[in-house]
């Protein structure tokens, strides 16, 4: 007799997550500091990870979103805003931007 009811319940993970507008304005509020020489490159990396933290709390969409962080800036720097990052069920894992 099995007694766990835990057992056989698969742990689902999320395919996508959204990336809510208040967090991407807060993104923006760091560049915007780190260009105008409020805070070093250092500090801005701090904040960026603890935004993204903030908002993501799955460990792997949080992974690869910091080491993308890159790529999300090249996304907000053209004013594009909708921004989910995307999981295959193979775990492969891309921003999706609308």
């Amino acid at each position: 007799m099995i007694l766990n009811p835990e057992w056989q319940k698969p742990k689902e993970k999320p395919y996508f997550h959204q990336i809510s507008m208040g967090y991407l304005e807060k993104l923006v509020d760091c560049i915007g500091r780190l260009n105008n020489g409020e805070i070093d490159a250092d500090t801005s990396c701090q904040i960026e990870k603890q935004i993204l933290t903030d908002e993501i709390q799955d460990t792997e969409f949080l992974n690869f979103a910091v080491e993308n962080i890159s790529e999300l800036f090249g996304y907000l720097a053209t004013g594009r805003v909708n921004i989910r990052i995307h999981r295959e069920i193979t775990g492969k894992m891309w921003f999706g931007v609308g």
